[in-house]
């Protein structure tokens, strides 16, 4: 079985766009070359995530310039009504030949509270059980017109529904995935992280009665003729970020886990590894790359969802970072060692990495045994 590779379909793009001189300015123009390039280069899809732009509003441009990349849309759970996320997916689909998937996303509180959904995180996903279900029904009935003198009628163009693919590393989470989704993600860590997850998601899934098609991993991805380029590109990262601007960040997110009762500098990491980057930065220093490494191929880095990763736990900004033969190597390992069958990755600029991946990794993914 291949792996399936997605990209991100973002209008969060740039050199650097973690940082406010590496951001580029929306363009509607660019992001439709975007998507472009993302179906032209073999990737199965993209990821359309939740930015400021309306992902769903976003992913039926893109559909209009495309013929074969699904799309893979970020929908919060409850925040419309089913029916007419159903009506929204049954339209879709009909416009875009069957292209559309679900990510389902259970979200953060300081997101949610902006649209007036204050429920705790938990619980968030016990009330997404019952919404899931009614969309897929509702999906499954089509859509009759409003108006009787006009009797049109749109049919499910996905006849066994639009599978729902999303995260949850918590108890409730990894228990939701097994009664909700049918394929399950998780952010790029250790292969024994990804074993376990994959596991518990999929136990819970079997409990249910039911199986997941995929287990997927979202990462960053810098491929490159050498090694030696492929490290130096990680160390830009770092290095045209700043240690200002890197400090800022990190402890603004010691802050806000914390409740404000740490800072950067009271903060303690959960590992030596991760104390030696804090260390390091409060030094006034950047992590060298081989500091950074935190497995076969895989590094810590930067990315638009992410800053660097000294929690280890929550959003991951782990890169998969080498030779297109080394990279291909870690991807069939870590299929070999947790089942893993799909793979969401970025890199920035979007459009340039995304011809990297498309030459160099998606025919050897393709490939694979």
């Amino acid at each position: 079985m291949t792996v399936k590779t997605f990209w991100y379909l973002s209008a969060a793009d740039g050199e650097y766009p973690w940082s406010p001189d590496g951001l580029y300015e929306f363009d509607p123009a660019r992001y439709v070359g975007l998507a472009k390039a993302i179906d032209q280069g073999g990737f199965e899809g993209a990821l359309v995530a939740t930015w400021p732009n309306d992902p769903f509003v976003s992913a039926s441009m893109a559909a209009l310039h495309t013929t074969s990349m699904k799309f893979l849309v970020a929908v919060y759970a409850r925040m419309i009504p089913a029916r007419l996320l159903a009506e929204k997916a049954l339209t879709f689909d009909a416009f875009s030949n069957g292209r559309l998937l679900i990510n389902s996303v259970n979200g953060r509180d300081n997101i949610l509270t902006k649209y007036g959904m204050e429920t705790e995180h938990d619980e968030r996903y016990e009330l997404g059980r019952s919404y899931w279900e009614d969309f897929r029904r509702l999906y499954g009935e089509g859509a009759d017109s409003n108006f009787p003198n006009t009797p049109l009628r749109m049919e499910p163009t996905a006849t066994d529904g639009v599978p729902v693919w999303g995260a949850g590393d918590s108890e409730a989470g990894l228990a939701n995935s097994g009664q909700v989704l049918d394929a399950y993600l998780t952010m790029m860590r250790h292969p024994d992280f990804l074993a376990e997850k994959f596991a518990t998601a999929r136990a819970s899934a079997e409990a249910a009665g039911r199986e997941l098609t995929d287990y997927g991993a979202l990462a960053g991805v810098i491929v490159r003729p050498t090694e030696a380029e492929a490290l130096d590109r990680l160390a830009s990262l770092f290095e045209r970020t700043g240690i200002e601007r890197m400090t800022e960040v990190l402890d603004q997110a010691v802050r806000r886990r914390t409740h404000g009762a740490q800072d950067l500098k009271t903060f303690t990491a959960r590992d030596p590894l991760r104390q030696k980057w804090v260390d390091t930065l409060l030094a006034g220093q950047l992590p060298h790359p081989r500091d950074l490494k935190i497995g076969d191929n895989l590094y810590a880095g930067i990315t638009a969802w992410s800053p660097l990763d000294i929690f280890s736990t929550g959003s991951s900004a782990v890169y998969l970072v080498g030779t297109p033969d080394g990279l291909t190597g870690t991807v069939a390992d870590l299929r070999a060692r947790t089942g893993l069958t799909a793979l969401i990755l970025g890199g920035w600029p979007l459009t340039e990495e995304a011809a990297q991946v498309a030459e160099h990794l998606i025919p050897r993914f393709s490939a694979l045994p």
